[in-house]
């Protein structure tokens, strides 16, 4: 008894430590949770077989991606999904700086629990609809790539057309990722 007091004790210890170097992230998320933006695991109906057309992404506005994090507890958000032909693309938007606060728009993934939790694991779960997809997401780097990805979001969300269009100073920055859905053997 005592043994498992003393281990139920660590545990709890490295969830405090964990939720407090993460207290900005979570405080953001508790928001998001009324709107079901934010949250740990994902639930839904796991597809095994392999995709070769995404076209049903098309008419999905949203998706959920569940992250895995350092401290073992999945983390989701809820972010936009588009394609080129048959490959999936994420987006993570860093937003222009309020007055006053500081520009974050360069600091690709650090800005984003959920940047930094992919590049360091770039094993997700997408959720479209009800359908769980295990995927990977790589960022992209390759400039072309990037144009492609671009044009996706752009073709896809009037939203992300207008922010574009905005002068520099107040226009997010947009990074992209592009994913795989993982082998089922794996």
């Amino acid at each position: 008894m005592k043994r498992s007091g003393i281990v139920s004790l660590v545990i709890l210890m490295v969830v405090v430590v964990a939720l407090a170097l993460n207290y900005s992230t979570l405080r953001r998320n508790f928001v998001g949770l009324n709107r079901g933006d934010f949250g740990l695991w994902l639930t839904g109906d796991l597809v095994t077989t392999p995709v070769t057309d995404w076209s049903f992404t098309d008419a999905v506005p949203t998706v959920q991606i569940e992250t895995r994090t350092w401290y073992l507890i999945p983390h989701f958000v809820r972010t936009y999904i588009a394609r080129n032909d048959a490959q999936l693309y994420l987006f993570s938007e860093y937003f222009a700086p309020e007055p006053g606060q500081p520009d974050l728009r360069d600091r690709f993934p650090e800005a984003r629990f959920w940047n930094r939790m992919v590049v360091r694991d770039p094993r997700i779960r997408v959720k479209i609809g009800n359908r769980l997809f295990e995927m990977r997401a790589y960022p992209l780097t390759d400039p072309s790539g990037m144009a492609v990805a671009r044009q996706a979001f752009l073709s896809k969300y009037a939203d992300v057309r207008k922010q574009q269009a905005l002068p520099e100073s107040r226009r997010p920055r947009l990074y992209f990722f592009r994913l795989d859905q993982a082998r089922t053997t794996e």
